[in-house]
């Protein structure tokens, strides 16, 4: 591409060039397009580009396109053309996913020498080029940073020990750490405050309580970051930085440095990736393990691809194609067990590096088998289903035999069932464990509730009935009281003191029944430690509310003046004195808008109250697709768009992991509910519209 380019450039007389090309410095480049050169000429100014997305995805250069001198934005400079692809044109990309091409705009005095390259709105800095300096050549430099080869060819003595992952190594828990905490810093090499992200966010979370945070953070304007995260145990943690979306392995105590770049790149298999991630620092585990997950876990046994090769969809044979998958993946998780020790034994690393490696291609495998079994039980399992009347009434349906489906894993029941290290993988497989046909049961024995059939739960009189009914069905099938069980038990217990409605001496009483039979279960001490620690913040919350304190400014939330609460203030300033429903949404979700569509009745009964709801949406999701729908469904109500970093800050203020979100603001600006439910808790609403 680069020679045809230059042909075109020969076909222009000689006359018409005053400088020679040059890649300029950029500030902020699109994803979709990146600048490879730029001339100045006696009639014009050429800027070679090079268009980008994935294979078989199109780019289209619109004809309104300009240039706007930074330093005056009324001096702008219309595009004449386009060499080697037509503009308003869809340019499909081949196989690598690249389009070079020139774009011609108007001559550009000598004088100006910083343009912005504007797609259609000056304040639209997503999809705009900012900053090309005209006469400033690029000098930007890659830094060094940790490769794999230097963990590989680190000169530390292997440990000849290690013969492969052994789960009772890590049966006590040790590596739980209640007050854990990760230094993550970083720089990013070609940050520019005009890039439209100055924050970036890491979500963790612990599988035991359920205790959720978005944590956010804010970047400097050198590029620099630095955030204390709290973690309770070494986990993957979800972190966002701009279009940079990555998993981060965190470990208590330890500091994970992090070197990387605004630039998007477009990998094949990955998406859009950052031209460059790293780490720097001193190689040890935590760096060790992000980066043999990546180079060598994911790539030795294709990981990134399970979910590509071994989704079933729903049809007729839906569910022999589910067993046969399962049994593909047993066959995996076979090879990936019996190669591990052979892989891993020699590398200069240490015995805990090589256990969570080996702990991700286990995890990643049986999260696989679940998603397929949790797949299945939601298209063709029981259900409830509204019949021809309009009635919500049980219907049958189809289901896998349990016993034979975690045949595959009966095999390595230890490193599957019995294994704690599996829950550092990241919050899905804990997830999946607390739903599945297994141990979903067991579960609810936690909180004394009996299986009744049809997927219908009752609180049982009889608090042991429900453990030894499932008691018998794990030992049936030779799972017995694994770690698993236990924790899904203990996380089950968890949140519901979380989400006892009103505290109170009655719902203690309830709690303090159901915890006795669950310490006993429970083999490991630290287990227990955890329990007994969320049990006494609910006694705690239960003397605040039987002393009287539950209608007085303690039971609410009030915000420090934090940059997160400045973001929420110049949202809800507008409306005080009116209660506040503040419905956190995205064009794309779909039980968003379907909850919008359910609220009209009530929106239209509230009308004469002193009430608002606020439908809070990031600018940077689908902002016109957005207005239009909005539009067209008549959605009545203050419809707010906040910037992207303004999004990350309230997601971390009220922990968002996921929408819709709601949250219930009294007259007084006062935090009422964080996590509000307007369908299911009305009473609360109009109890604060009545003060």
């Amino acid at each position: 591409m680069k020679i045809n380019r230059l042909f075109a450039l020969m076909a222009i007389p000689a006359l018409f060039i005053s400088a020679y090309a040059m890649v300029p410095k950029t500030e902020k480049q699109q994803k979709y397009l990146r600048i490879t050169d730029v001339q100045r000429t006696d009639t014009s100014l050429r800027i070679g580009v090079r268009l980008q997305h994935l294979p078989n995805y199109w780019v289209m250069v619109d004809s309104t396109d300009r240039l706007v001198d930074v330093m005056d934005t009324c001096r702008q400079y219309r595009i004449l053309g386009a060499e080697n692809f037509s503009l308003n044109k869809k340019v499909w990309m081949g196989p690598s996913g690249q389009h070079e091409g020139t774009l011609i705009f108007e001559k550009v005095p000598d004088d100006v020498k910083v343009v912005d390259m504007i797609e259609s709105d000056v304040l639209d800095v997503k999809n705009n080029t900012l900053g090309i300096h005209l006469d400033e050549p690029e000098s930007r430099i890659i830094p060094k940073l940790i490769e794999v080869s230097d963990i590989l060819n680190d000169k530390k003595t292997s440990s000849d020990s290690w013969s492969g992952l052994d789960p009772n190594r890590y049966s006590d828990l040790s590596f739980y750490d209640k007050d854990g905490k990760t230094l993550l810093k970083g720089k990013v090499m070609d940050y520019h405050p005009r890039s439209g992200v100055s924050t970036f966010s890491i979500r963790t979370k612990d599988d035991f309580t359920g205790n959720e945070k978005v944590n956010i953070g804010n970047i400097n304007s050198d590029g620099s970051f630095e955030i204390e995260v709290p973690v309770t145990y070494p986990q993957f943690d979800y972190f966002e930085l701009g279009d940079i979306h990555k998993n981060l392995f965190l470990i208590p105590g330890d500091t994970l440095s992090i070197v990387t770049t605004m630039l998007s790149g477009i990998d094949t298999s990955k998406g859009y990736v950052p031209e460059y991630f790293g780490y720097d620092g001193t190689p040890d585990d935590g760096i060790v393990i992000n980066l043999l997950t990546d180079s060598l876990i994911y790539d030795r046994y294709p990981l990134a691809t399970l979910y590509k090769n071994y989704t079933v969809k729903e049809n007729d044979s839906m569910k022999s194609a589910t067993y046969e998958s399962n049994e593909r993946l047993g066959l995996l998780l076979d090879s990936v067990i019996s190669d591990l020790p052979v892989l891993l034994s020699d590398l200069p690393v240490s015995g805990f590096a090589k256990d969570m490696l080996s702990a991700v291609a286990i995890g990643k495998i049986c999260e696989m088998m679940e998603d397929l079994e949790l797949n299945f039980r939601f298209a063709k399992g029981p259900s409830f289903k509204k019949d021809d009347t309009g009635t919500l009434a049980y219907q049958e349906g189809e289901s896998l035999d349990i016993l034979t489906y975690i045949a595959p894993r009966l095999k390595h029941k230890d490193l599957v069932y019995n294994n704690p290290l599996l829950i550092c993988n990241g919050f899905i497989l804990p997830n999946r464990w607390n739903f599945n046909s297994l141990f979903r049961d067991t579960g609810y024995a936690g909180i004394g509730f009996v299986d009744l059939g049809g997927g219908a739960y009752s609180k049982s009189d009889d608090i042991m009935k429900p453990y030894k009914d499932t008691d018998s069905f794990l030992d049936s099938i030779g799972v017995g009281n694994c770690f698993v069980a236990q924790l899904v038990r203990t996380n089950t217990f968890i949140n519901r003191l979380k989400t006892v409605e009103t505290p109170s001496y009655k719902a203690l009483e309830r709690c303090n029944s159901l915890i006795v039979p669950l310490i006993r279960h429970n083999d490991i001490q630290k287990m227990n430690d955890i329990v007994m620690s969320e049990y006494c913040n609910m006694v705690k919350d239960v003397l605040i509310a039987e002393n009287a304190l539950a209608d007085s400014d303690d039971s609410f939330i009030f915000l420090d003046g934090t940059p997160e609460g400045d973001v929420l203030e110049k949202i809800i300033s507008p409306y005080r004195g009116n209660v506040l429903f503040l419905d956190f949404w995205g064009i794309g979700c779909g039980p968003c808008r379907a909850g919008m569509m359910r609220q009209k009745p009530l929106l239209e009964e509230l009308a004469d109250k002193p009430f608002k709801a606020l439908y809070i949406s990031n600018a940077e999701e689908g902002l016109e697709a957005s207005k239009k729908w909005l539009r067209n469904e008549d959605i009545k109500g203050e419809h707010i768009f906040v910037t992207g970093d303004d999004w990350k800050r309230l997601c971390g203020l009220f922990t968002i992991s996921g929408i819709p979100h709601g949250v219930l603001i009294g007259k007084d600006g006062k935090i009422i509910d964080p996590d509000y439910h307007i369908h299911k808790d009305e009473p609360k609403l109009k109890k604060a519209l009545e003060k």
